[in-house]
């Protein structure tokens, strides 16, 4: 059976720059809302990936990190692609890497939403007063929570 994500590397390529690139331009967004906002203050950075720090608390609308990466994972699916469907015809092996890239950016645009959907709220009709402190453990924490949950929930799915 066929499927159209398998049929070559461009449809998950596609996807995946789609998905990693907004990913970082929602990141950029929320952190410069809550910034504006200022009733929420973030110990340390926004990010909670070190490497992205730097980028994403200067606000840089373009990452030399992030741009190598794209290239890089980009390639990866490339070359996982020819390896499982060109050469040992295992299509369900291709789709399950490229559904493991995939359902972890689908993740992390959860939570972006949530926080722009926060933001977007807080500008246009409050709902917060004074302010709100999120020392760095406990966003460890709460990440590291949201995305066993959504696990469950995919691996449920999948099941």
């Amino acid at each position: 059976m066929e499927n159209w994500l398998a049929t070559s590397p461009w449809p998950g390529v596609i996807l995946w720059i789609i998905l990693y690139t907004s990913d970082y331009y929602l990141t950029i967004y929320s952190a410069r809302g809550f910034r504006e906002i200022g009733h929420f203050q973030f110990e340390g950075s926004f990010e909670l990936t070190p490497q992205y720090q730097k980028d994403i608390d200067g606000l840089k609308p373009v990452s030399k990190l992030h741009v190598t990466l794209l290239f890089l994972y980009s390639l990866v699916i490339a070359i996982i692609w020819w390896f499982f469907v060109g050469l040992l015809k295992l299509q369900w092996a291709y789709l399950l890497y490229l559904g493991m890239f995939i359902l972890l950016e689908v993740a992390v645009h959860l939570r972006h939403l949530r926080n722009v959907f926060m933001v977007n709220t807080v500008r246009k009709s409050g709902g917060v007063e004074g302010q709100v402190r999120y020392q760095k453990q406990f966003s460890y924490k709460i990440s590291a929570f949201e995305f066993t949950m959504l696990g469950f929930l995919f691996l449920i799915t999948a099941i």
